[in-house]
């Protein structure tokens, strides 16, 4: 699984993109569903799929899912059965630390919990890479 992280519209979807033409992209609210699907464990377990899947706007589906009452570990369980199945995973998502901090208690919670999602990612990837104006950088 990869992970590409970096700021909105760095060109981080077009570097999925070439990389994986065939690949299927899947936007934040189909996300949100094959997250939830994952969540509540109504995915079979035991089969492995080929072919690279992108996650795009990561960031987006977390938002929906703690506005709709989600725990963040549970999120995260969903996502990692998901990695278990699709080993060949392209996760692209914004970075929304950086910044002022906001003064809403949601948009704080948001942005740290999906802070603490991407470490989880990035501990389980097998390449980290943060996009700026079109270029990755290797991270890891």
């Amino acid at each position: 699984m990869q992970l590409l992280i970096g700021g909105r519209a760095q060109g981080k979807i077009d570097i999925a993109k070439n990389r994986y033409p065939l690949a299927k992209v899947l936007d934040e609210k189909e996300l949100y569903h094959v997250i939830k699907i994952y969540m509540d464990k109504e995915q079979p377990e035991s089969k492995q799929e080929s072919g690279a899947v992108i996650w795009n706007h990561l960031h987006l589906a977390m938002k929906m899912l703690l506005e709709n009452g989600e725990e963040p570990e549970k999120i995260w369980e969903g996502i990692s059965s998901y990695i278990d199945l699709h080993p060949d995973s392209v996760i692209v998502c914004d970075e929304i630390g950086n910044g002022i901090v906001s003064i809403e208690r949601e948009e704080r919670r948001w942005r740290e919990e999906t802070g603490r999602l991407l470490c989880k990612i990035a501990k389980r990837a097998e390449c980290v890479e943060r996009v700026l104006c079109g270029l990755p950088e290797r991270i890891k």
